[in-house]
């Protein structure tokens, strides 16, 4: 159909109006993106499957630690930690391992080991005595490839001539203690029964601070999220594949350090 033909045949009194009228309609059809929303609960826009991953690097220098005089210590374990998942990606042969006991360097640095299924290992001497009661175990953890210190810190007894990770894989929490990103948190996030789009296995979710994504998952598993301080609020968005684009909701999350958190997202 020729629009412009069609309004020639109108009376000269309504033609130029309506004909205008029709023009105005058209252009503001063929400008309108149907695929675009937004409401007081969200925004949502077309986008192709996001690949959100938090930014882990940083500018931390090789770590000099020196390793333990043992002839100031009366006996030794062994530790063998194997990397978590998390990390994997980003190891490389620069990187080193260290345990420190109440603050001291007790451990030789270790270098890693890959083995035949491409599991990284650290084997660690440490240098301790009998009379480490109830001391500070730290773990640290330098990525070369990230330039970045991860630790994990608990309380125990020295075990002295033992021998740990051997039978069964030690793998500690290093991932969500790093120099960056001191504070972290589980979070689980929820679907309330109605949503505006049909939920589907590769949807995914994220936790930003402003534009800076701080942890990524799947509805009903829990996930890391990782923050500068405890102070920090998170908001959440929503890649939905039946719909083709990202939700943002509007809902902001505070977040106490170590919590443990369950969220149902705000549609309406």
């Amino acid at each position: 159909m020729n629009l412009l033909s069609h309004t020639q045949l109108l009376p000269s009194f309504v033609g130029r109006g309506l004909a205008a009228s029709l023009l105005l309609l058209l252009l503001w059809a063929c400008s309108s993106d149907d695929n675009d929303e937004t409401s007081t609960a969200y925004t949502f826009t077309s986008a192709p499957q996001p690949a959100w991953s938090v930014d882990l690097s940083g500018n931390e220098p090789v770590p000099t630690w020196e390793a333990p005089d043992p002839s100031k210590y009366e006996s030794s374990m062994f530790l063998l930690i194997k990397l978590e998942d998390e990390l994997v990606p980003y190891s490389t042969d620069g990187d080193l391992m260290t345990l420190f006991i109440n603050g001291e360097c007790r451990a030789v640095p270790s270098v890693r080991n890959v083995d035949q299924n491409n599991n990284i290992y650290f084997v660690l001497k440490v240098r301790g005595s009998s009379n480490d009661h109830q001391a500070i175990f730290t773990l640290f953890y330098y990525c070369a490839s990230l330039h970045q210190m991860f630790s994990c810190e608990g309380q125990d007894n020295f075990a002295t001539e033992i021998t740990f990770g051997y039978n069964e894989d030690a793998v500690l929490p290093l991932y969500q203690h790093s120099t960056k990103y001191p504070v972290s948190n589980h979070l689980t996030v929820t679907l309330p029964q109605q949503t505006p789009f049909v939920a589907d296995k590769d949807d995914c979710v994220a936790a930003f601070v402003g534009n800076e994504c701080r942890g990524t998952g799947f509805v009903g598993t829990p996930f890391f999220v990782l923050r500068k301080n405890a102070s920090e609020t998170i908001q959440l968005r929503y890649y939905s594949k039946q719909r083709g684009g990202i939700y943002t909701l509007s809902q902001s999350v505070a977040l106490d350090a170590d919590e443990e958190k369950t969220i149902e997202l705000k549609w309406q």
